[in-house]
């Protein structure tokens, strides 16, 4: 059986993720469309307005900013229908250290305030470099950077993206860190898209480039940043100084090539 008869794929898909050329006529037409409504703001993706006189029957239909990155409608991204398609992907997850003697040590409002703060101050720098937030989990967050999106420098954005949240918690600033927090990176082809099942579905990134970026991230010290090699190949003239590695990850048989990038 193919991948495709597994997993719903899309040329609808590929057009969102990899950029307009792959959109199918129908959503072409439709673009056109909708750039002919006047409006100071609009989707990325479809076009549709969010600010403008029209904004408003638009944004009763779902045409409204996207929890996951607000330069996309919510018809382009959650309330479109499952499936996705194989992209270019790299994927960011970023994680507190200590999160549980922290949690012993301080109220449970306390905690609650302190990862709000961290919630804010990573969606921030992430979005400020074309990311799409996946899962947010605890003391974690994802995210996801893509051709259609990032551009196809989708690398350079995700490592800028990491450095932009790592200052975000005070790292290489005057008043130092408020929070200790690693960071894992990784860049491959993998399945992208809205997953799900029963009624429920999320947009995030399945296979083997999540699995790394996530060992990378639990490996990574406070401050720092482990990129696979592919990532690396995209950033080394930006960071020559960069340390290579050969990590035993968990689950991998063999090591795996990789960098840290310090703050």
């Amino acid at each position: 059986m193919t991948e495709p008869d597994i997993v719903p794929m899309s040329r609808r898909w590929l057009g969102i993720l990899k950029g307009e050329s792959a959109l199918a006529l129908g959503e072409r037409a439709g673009r056109r469309l909708f750039s002919l409504v006047p409006a100071q703001l609009r989707c990325r993706f479809c076009n549709a307005p969010f600010r403008g006189r029209f904004a408003g029957p638009f944004g009763r239909v779902g045409y409204t900013p996207s929890r996951k990155n607000p330069t996309i409608c919510e018809r382009c991204i959650e309330r479109a229908p499952e499936g996705g398609a194989l992209v270019p992907v790299s994927v960011l997850f970023a994680d507190v250290r200590g999160y549980t003697s922290l949690a012993e040590e301080l109220s449970s409002v306390e905690t609650t305030a302190l990862l709000h703060r961290f919630y804010a101050a990573a969606s921030s720098a992430l979005l400020a470099h074309d990311a799409i937030l996946g899962q947010i989990a605890g003391d974690e967050v994802m995210a996801i950077f893509v051709p259609g999106l990032a551009g196809s420098s989708y690398p350079r954005q995700a490592v800028a993206a990491a450095r932009a949240l790592l200052r975000g918690v005070g790292y290489g600033t005057p008043l130092g860190r408020w929070l200790d927090v690693g960071v894992g990176i990784c860049t491959g082809e993998e399945y992208v898209g809205n997953v799900g099942g029963g009624g429920f579905k999320d947009f995030t990134a399945i296979g083997d480039v999540t699995n790394t970026a996530a060992r990378l991230q639990a490996l990574a010290a406070g401050g720092e940043i482990l990129v696979c090699a592919l990532t690396y190949a995209g950033v080394a003239n930006a960071y020559p100084l960069a340390e290579p590695l050969d990590l035993q990850l968990k689950g991998k048989r063999a090591t795996v090539e990789s960098f840290r990038i310090r703050v």
